[in-house]
C-alpha cells in the first residue's frame, strides 16, 4: 500500500509536467552520477543473458537492499568452476559442450556456495530473500541455455524465497531474446538479431516491472511516450580499487531519469537493468535500450533507470558481464570488482557514498564439479502452476 500510494503522487505530478515542458537536449560529454530522491523499499534489478547471472551476483552480495530482481534468458547464480576459462563454462554451464543432462553443473554446489559465501562474510544473509520477488524468462529455442539449465535458478532460490507466490516464471517457444511486443521486430523464436530483442507478444520489461513492484502500481505505457534523453554517466569514477584490479567494464553507463524525477521533488523508483553479451555500448550504441521498452515504462511511472555497461576483453571478447570468473575468484560476492563498482552507483544515488566500497582481491584459481543428477525442467513445467507458458 505504501508504494501504491507513493505511485500515485508521482503520477499526478508526471501528469502535470507533462502540460508545456520541453525536453532537454541530448548531451554528449557524460554527466556525474548525481543523488536523487528514491524509495529505498523498492530497488529492483533486471538481466539479460550474462546480465541475468549479474543481477544475482548484486541481489545476493546486498540481499537487505534490494526488494527483486528479473532474470531474461540466463541461468544460475555461480554456474561452472571458477577458473577464468570461457570453454570451462561453457561445457559445464551451457549447449556448447555437447554433454548430457545428467553431466552439466549441479545448482546444489551453487547452494553450497551461498552457505560457504555467507559464512565468511562475503555475501549478506540469504534470509533476506524470504518473500522477495523474483521474475523468470525461459526460452525453449534458446541457443545458448537449454530450458533445463534456465529453469535451474528456481532450484538456488526457491529455498531462500520459501514462497511460490512471489515467484513467477515465463517460458515461450523463444531464443537468446529480451522479449518484446514490437511488431517490428522478427518473432523471438527466430534466428537471433544483433539487438538481440525479440517480439514475444511480451513486454518484458513491462511484465517483469509489474510483477516485482505490483501490477496497480506499474502502468502500461501508451502508444507514443515523450521520453528524455538518455544520458551517458562517468563509471570510471566507481573504480576504486588498486590499478592492477580488473574491471572489465566500459568508461560511461547510461542513466534515465524521468521528467517527474529530475526536480527531486518526490520520491521516484529506481531500477538498474543489465545488459548481455555482444549488446553493450561496444557493440550496439544505445540500439539496446532504446529498443528494449525499458525507457517508456520508466518514463510513464516515474522510474530513474541506470544502465551500466560492460566491456570486453581478452577473455570476454564479447564484452560479458563476469560469470565465470575472469575479474577474480570471487566476482560473484562482495568481494567481486563489478559487483563493487554497482554497488558504489547504488551508494552514490542514495547519498551514502561518503566511504566507498573498497575493491576486491585478484584472481585466484578455483575448480569444483559435481553432476546434476537429473533433468529438471520437465518436472517443474508438469507440476508447477505458477509458470506461464506463451
Amino acid at each position: 500500500m505504501a508504494l501504491l500510494n507513493s505511485i500515485v503522487n508521482v503520477l499526478i505530478l508526471i501528469l502535470a509536467f507533462t502540460v508545456n515542458h520541453s525536453s532537454p537536449q541530448t548531451g554528449g560529454i557524460p554527466v556525474r552520477l548525481g543523488n536523487y530522491r528514491v524509495n529505498r523499499n523498492f530497488i529492483t534489478l533486471s538481466g539479460f543473458s550474462s546480465g541475468g547471472s549479474f543481477a544475482q551476483q548484486l541481489y545476493l552480495s546486498y540481499s537487505s537492499l534490494i526488494h527483486g530482481i528479473a532474470v531474461f534468458s540466463h541461468t544460475y547464480y555461480r554456474c561452472g568452476p571458477v577458473t577464468s576459462r570461457q570453454e570451462e563454462y561453457d561445457n559445464a554451464c551451457t549447449k556448447l559442450g555437447n554433454r548430457r543432462v545428467s553431466e552439466l553443473y549441479d545448482p546444489n554446489n551453487a547452494l553450497n556456495d551461498i552457505q560457504n559465501y555467507y559464512a565468511q562474510r562475503l555475501i549478506e544473509n540469504p534470509a533476506n530473500l524470504v518473500n522477495k520477488p523474483l521474475y523468470v524468462y525461459a526460452g525453449t529455442r534458446n541457443w545458448l541455455f537449454t530450458a533445463d539449465m534456465s529453469l535451474r535458478i528456481l532450484q538456488v532460490f526457491e529455498p531462500h524465497i520459501r514462497n511460490p507466490k512471489v515467484i513467477r516464471t515465463v517460458v515461450q517457444d523463444a531464443n537468446l531474446t529480451l522479449p518484446t511486443a514490437r511488431a517490428d521486430f522478427p518473432p523471438c523464436s527466430g534466428p537471433q538479431n544483433s539487438l538481440q530483442l525479440g517480439n514475444c507478444g511480451l513486454s518484458g520489461p513491462l511484465d517483469a516491472l509489474q510483477f516485482l513492484l505490483g501490477e496497480p502500481a506499474i502502468r502500461q505505457p501508451a502508444t507514443a511516450v515523450r521520453l528524455e534523453p538518455l544520458l551517458t554517466f562517468d563509471q570510471s569514477e566507481f573504480f576504486y580499487g588498486a590499478s592492477s584490479t580488473r574491471y572489465d567494464m566500459d568508461s560511461v553507463g547510461y542513466l534515465y531519469v524521468p521528467r517527474i524525477c529530475g526536480s527531486n521533488q518526490v520520491d521516484c523508483l529506481i531500477h538498474f537493468y543489465f545488459h548481455g553479451c555482444s549488446v553493450g555500448r561496444q557493440f550496439t550504441g544505445e540500439d539496446h535500450i532504446r529498443n528494449s521498452g525499458y525507457l517508456e515504462v520508466a518514463e510513464t511511472n516515474g522510474i530513474i533507470m541506470v544502465f551500466p555497461q560492460a566491456i570486453a576483453s581478452a577473455e570476454n571478447d564479447i564484452g560479458c558481464w563476469d560469470s565465470y570468473g575472469f575479474t577474480g575468484s570471487l566476482y560473484a560476492t562482495q568481494r567481486g570488482s563489478q559487483v563493487t563498482a554497482v554497488r558504489n552507483m547504488i551508494s552514490r544515488i542514495l547519498r551514502e557514498d561518503s566511504s566507498p566500497t573498497q575493491a576486491p582481491q585478484l584472481l585466484q584459481s578455483e575448480s569444483r564439479r559435481s553432476p546434476a543428477p537429473r533433468s529438471f525442467v520437465e518436472d517443474f513445467l508438469n507440476t508447477n502452476s505458477d509458470v506461464f507458458r506463451i
